[in-house]
Parts: structure tokens; C-alpha cells; sequence
């Protein structure tokens, strides 16, 4: 007889009750066990005594603040092994790059998340943490001049082993993809030289690279520009501020498995 799978226990630390009260509910019914815990000083022991499986973290809390309770995970070398979310009022990228450095998996913006996309973050931090061996192996070129995610988005993949090329510009692109092997392309729009549309029209014209996969990644999200992309021959359209790294792995890693 098999034994039921046992829940994933998450730790959601938040002190407005009624986001905690919507998050808790709605994690619940996906299936999860769910303690909340509304101030820092609690919500530290209670990972430390009985670690969870996934931390939902807010940023301001009363007693210890999110990036204390993220400094002391870190000195305990508790991270990034122990998913941590952080849940933020601010969207300002040294925040967050701060957060992502001591070892958080990912982070929601209050004002821009619904309980619904919370249980899509809290998923896909879940997916990542699943070994594709094979796939790992692949190497992504990612043509984006934003350092942080870029940063954000090479730490991701690499935990994964997959080898990341950065590259600023289309001109850096062009010089990696003479010299090694790609598997597929991450492609901002907005790049210091061309336009990222300009150079995917040129990827597509060359006989050697054509067939490479190309994933849009822009903060430009009309619907004209995704079927702009997709009409050229981008296979997705990912709108950044839509998105973590470890989503944007786990489309990757969907079209790989699908080539």
C-alpha cells in the first residue's frame, strides 16, 4: 500500500493580517500545510527550531526585520538551500538585490501580486529544486544589459549547472555565439547597440544560428510587441516584471525537454 505523499509545510512570516489571512487560504487549498507567524523574532526561532520546506517572507516586520532574519539564515549557512520568498512594499532593485545575495529564491511585490500568483512563485521555487540532469548540461546565452537580473538569473541557472554566457549587447552575443556552442537564447529588447527585435530578425537570418530557441525577455509587454517577437520566430515572451528567475528556468528548461 503507498503511503499519501506528506504536505509541503511552508512558513509564512507577514504581519498584515489580512494578506497573511488571503495568502493562507489560498496555499491551503493547493494542498500545502500552511503556520503563520506575524512577527520576526518568532518567525527566526520557529526556522531554526523546525525548519519548513519553503519560507514566505515579508520585509517589514516588528522584532527582526526580513533582511535580518535573511542575514542570520545566511550566517548559519542555511542559505539558499532553505527556499526563502521574500514578499516586499518596495520594488526598488537594491532591495531586492540585496535579498537575492544573502540566498532568497525569489520575491512578490505587494502591490502587483494576487494569492493565485503566489501559489505560481511558491510552485515554481518547489519545480526548480527537481534535478534535470541531462538538460543541465545545455548552455543559455543571455543577451541582457539589466545586471541584476542578469546576475539573478545566471545564479538560478547555475545552481542547475547549466553554463550561462552573459552577454551586454548584441555585438557581445554575436562573439559568443561564433565561439560556443548554444542551446538557447534569453533576448532583452531594449540593449545599448540594436534593437532586440533588429537582432532577432538577424538570428533568424543566419543559416547558423536559426534553429537556436529564442526566449524574449522585456519589460515591454503590449500585445503587439509579444506577437511581434513570436511572428519573428521568439518561441516565448516573458515580461519581467511578471516573472522570477526560477520561472524563466522552467521555460527553458520546457523547450529543451521539447527539442
Amino acid at each position: 500500500m503507498n503511503m499519501p505523499e506528506k504536505k509541503k509545510r511552508i512558513l509564512l512570516i507577514e504581519d498584515e493580517r489580512t494578506i497573511a489571512n488571503l495568502i493562507e487560504l489560498r496555499l491551503k487549498r493547493s494542498g500545502y500545510e500552511v503556520e503563520v507567524i506575524y512577527d520576526g523574532i518568532k518567525g527566526l526561532k520557529t526556522i531554526l527550531e523546525s525548519p519548513p520546506d519553503l519560507v514566505l517572507l515579508d520585509m517589514l516586520l516588528s522584532g527582526l526585520s526580513g533582511f535580518d532574519i535573511l542575514k542570520t539564515l545566511k550566517e548559519k549557512n542555511l542559505l539558499p538551500n532553505l527556499p526563502v520568498i521574500i514578499i516586499s512594499n518596495s520594488a526598488q532593485p537594491v532591495q531586492l538585490k540585496r535579498a537575492v545575495d544573502l540566498g532568497a529564491r525569489g520575491y512578490l511585490i505587494k502591490v502587483n501580486f494576487s494569492p493565485e500568483e503566489v501559489v505560481e512563485k511558491v510552485e515554481a521555487v518547489f519545480k526548480e529544486g527537481i534535478k534535470q540532469d541531462s538538460l543541465s548540461e545545455s548552455n543559455v546565452l543571455l543577451v541582457e544589459d539589466e545586471k541584476f537580473l542578469a546576475d539573478a538569473i545566471e545564479r538560478t541557472f547555475t545552481q542547475k549547472q547549466y553554463k550561462v554566457l552573459q552577454a551586454t549587447n548584441a555585438r557581445e552575443a554575436r562573439n559568443i555565439l561564433g565561439e560556443e556552442k548554444v542551446d538557447v537564447i534569453l533576448l532583452d529588447i531594449i540593449l545599448p547597440d540594436i534593437d532586440g527585435f533588429q537582432f532577432l530578425e538577424e538570428l533568424k537570418k543566419d543559416d547558423k544560428v536559426k534553429g537556436i530557441p529564442v526566449i524574449i525577455i522585456s519589460n515591454l509587454g503590449q500585445k503587439e510587441e509579444i506577437e511581434k517577437g513570436k511572428k519573428m520566430g521568439a518561441i516565448d515572451y516573458i515580461i519581467k516584471s511578471d516573472t522570477i528567475p526560477s520561472e524563466i528556468l522552467e521555460k527553458v528548461e520546457s523547450i529543451l525537454k521539447s527539442n
